[in-house]
C-alpha cells in the first residue's frame, strides 16, 4: 500500500510516504503533535482523508 501523509504549513507542504495504514496514521499523529494543521493522508487513487476518518476506515474499522 502506498500512502502519502501531508501537513500544509505556512512555509509549504511537508509530505512523507508510508507503506501501511498504521504507519501513515502514526506519522499524521506526530505531525499534529508538532502543531501542524490541515493534515491529510492520500491513498494511491488520490483520495484524501483526514486522520480521524482514515483511522475509522482503515486502522480501526468498526470501532
Amino acid at each position: 500500500m502506498h500512502l502519502v501523509v501531508t501537513a500544509h504549513t505556512p512555509d509549504g507542504h511537508l509530505s512523507y510516504q508510508r507503506t501501511s495504514p498504521e504507519a501513515a496514521l502514526e506519522k499524521a499523529d506526530e505531525l499534529a503533535a508538532e502543531g501542524h494543521e490541515w493534515i491529510v493522508i492520500t491513498d494511491i487513487t488520490g483520495r484524501h482523508y483526514e486522520p480521524g476518518e482514515f483511522d475509522t476506515l482503515f486502522v480501526h474499522p468498526g470501532s
